[in-house]
């Protein structure tokens, strides 16, 4: 069942990601890259995700999200690959998604390397931060 679940959102961000590609405007071309190209600088080494309150840590020494209440959430060491899902007030990785889970609801987290991606499905919006090296 979880393989399945993966095998769907994997399916469903592919999906999106390719979003428009048949058009040859010059408008759906700008709208086709927006997820891939649309760069926020992080203020004192934190990027907001949501308005609501997921936040990435960007000098972390790990792959790190911070809410609002205090709680966070580390995974592996910063640089490797990592993909994980904020629903429900909290984070997830794929193979441990909840039977409910509804990717219309969800915030997709993509740590790779010296960026990190976000989409936020129910606003259709999403963008990436650059890694801050640690001193």
């Amino acid at each position: 069942m979880r393989m399945l679940i993966f095998t769907v959102l994997a399916g469903t961000l592919f999906s999106v990601q390719g979003y428009g590609q048949g058009a040859d405007t010059t408008s759906s071309k700008r709208e086709k890259n927006r997820f891939a190209t649309e760069w926020y600088v992080a203020k004192g080494g934190i990027g907001v995700i949501t308005s609501e309150h997921l936040y990435l840590d960007l000098k972390s020494a790990k792959n790190e999200l911070r809410l609002m209440d205090g709680r966070s959430w580390t995974g592996k060491v910063a640089g490797t690959r990592e993909v994980v899902m904020f629903f429900e007030d909290r984070i997830w990785s794929p193979p441990d998604l909840p039977s409910g889970f509804d990717l219309s609801k969800a915030v997709v987290i993509s740590f790779e390397g010296d960026i990190v991606r976000f989409f936020e499905f129910a606003s259709l919006s999403g963008g990436y931060y650059n890694r801050i090296p640690r001193e």
